[in-house]
């Protein structure tokens, strides 16, 4: 993508933006998706807001680098207050002389080269920044979403415990249980109340962490999702293939295209430039006049840029090796990540088909016994924080997934979530526009 690309693909998204659906209205939602949250952090969020700017920045430098010497002008006045016929001005010789530097070796076309590879540059880093900002934004979003279910999960616990306590209190009532039993399980709806609070408190705390994103205050009262629904996992060799398209790669690549470029410029400064003069010399004494032609350049006996040079040629072979380490570290890495995934996954599978359902019966024999008085409340209490439990190891499972895949999205940046992203939704305007079908 070269940089006038860029500027479409930055007014696109503000565009689409601004007609998809009006983000103040969109955060002003009851329930927020992850599409509103995504929108509003491409439109709002600082580091992609000041790319604009930086354009302009950008092309200003491309402006100067284009710019060629200007010509000089310069005045001799030669045999003047001297002696005999050089007293006052009588032997005066006036010339008026034009000079011009003639840049030797293209180097107006290596110094827009440089800024065409620097622009490039800053098309990648928008594009990682995107990426980043995406990613950041599904994670804080899928983090209100978790604590959004555990507030509905504790919820039920204080529902499913008070059930109890009545229970027991008719009980009680009736003489088949101690008071004891009572307190215990009012004790116990207590505890779960007071997380209730800690929970809403995390859950505001997340909501601001997301909001922030693209510097508001929440003003969503929920979020739309399903951390159910999880995300196929990718191959092995997927990853890999994706390693070598990967964001932080493409921009080291770009970065020994810079250099190279940089390395082009330092070569053609180090050829001596010309200096073309004309100008008109007149003769007071005789009254004569004529025209004078000159012609100078700097004798390079040496490369006056070597220096500039094997700095720029050191320069390439480190992002050479930086390349080729951090390739490696990244596979490393995507295979790390995709066999925690696994191994997530798995745990998640264990959860849902042996354990809940073995605690879920394990609760309805607790009820049971507990009501013929063959097991005490305490057992009973156990009963239900086993199911509780398994219920919030599954959550916590689900996220950890939707994290591991959101980790191998930055690192790979292929698009691991399924979501309907407005960034896809611009990379599919910008082509149409580029290809003439967007009026």
């Amino acid at each position: 993508m070269n940089f006038e690309n860029f500027r479409v693909r930055i007014a696109v998204v503000g565009l689409l933006c601004l007609l998809a659906r009006p983000a103040t209205a969109a955060l002003g939602q009851s329930a927020l998706s992850l599409k509103d949250a995504l929108q509003a952090s491409l439109k709002y969020h600082p580091t992609l807001s000041q790319y604009p700017y930086e354009i302009r920045a950008m092309e200003a430098e491309r402006l100067q680098a284009g710019l060629t010497p200007n010509p000089s002008v310069s005045v001799e006045l030669e045999n003047v207050l001297g002696s005999g016929d050089s007293r006052g001005l009588a032997g005066a010789e006036l010339t008026l002389t034009f000079s011009q530097l003639v840049e030797m070796g293209d180097k107006r076309d290596m110094r827009l080269a440089l800024q065409d590879q620097q622009q490039q540059s800053t098309t990648l880093r928008y594009e990682w920044d995107r990426l980043e900002v995406l990613a950041d934004t599904a994670e804080k979003f899928y983090q209100v979403l978790r604590y959004q279910q555990l507030r509905l999960w504790n919820r039920r616990r204080i529902e499913q415990i008070g059930d109890s306590l009545n229970v027991i209190r008719q009980r009680a009532g009736a003489g088949a249980v101690s008071d004891a039993d009572v307190s215990r399980m009012a004790y116990r709806l207590a505890e779960v109340e007071l997380e209730q609070g800690r929970l809403d408190s995390q859950w505001q705390e997340a909501c601001f962490a997301l909001s922030q994103l693209w510097l508001q205050a929440p003003t969503f009262t929920e979020v739309a999702g399903d951390m159910a629904r999880l995300p196929a996992l990718p191959t092995q060799i997927a990853l890999d293939q994706a390693v070598n398209s990967a964001p932080e790669l493409r921009l080291l690549q770009q970065q020994y295209l810079v250099q190279q470029a940089r390395l082009n410029l330092e070569q053609a400064n180090g050829q001596a430039d010309i200096t073309l003069n004309a100008g008109v010399r007149h003769n007071r004494a005789n009254a004569d006049t004529g025209l004078v032609f000159g012609l100078s350049m700097p004798l390079n006996w040496q490369n006056p840029n070597q220096g500039n040079i094997d700095a720029a040629l050191a320069t390439m072979d480190g992002l050479n090796m930086q390349q080729a380490q951090r390739r490696q570290r990244l596979r490393t890495q995507l295979q790390l990540l995709l066999s925690q995934a696994k191994s997530s996954e798995k745990r998640l599978a264990e959860l849902q088909t042996r354990l809940l359902p073995q605690a879920q019966q394990l609760l309805q024999a607790s009820r049971a016994g507990y009501q013929h008085g063959q097991i005490s409340v305490l057992q009973l209490l156990d009963a239900q924080e086993v199911l509780f439990g398994a219920e919030r190891q599954r959550l916590d499972a689900q996220l950890e997934v939707f994290e591991l895949l959101l980790a191998m999205q930055r690192l790979s940046g292929q698009p691991l979530i399924d979501t309907p992203t407005l960034a896809l939704v611009a990379d599919a305007a910008i082509q149409q526009q580029l290809s003439g079908n967007v009026k």
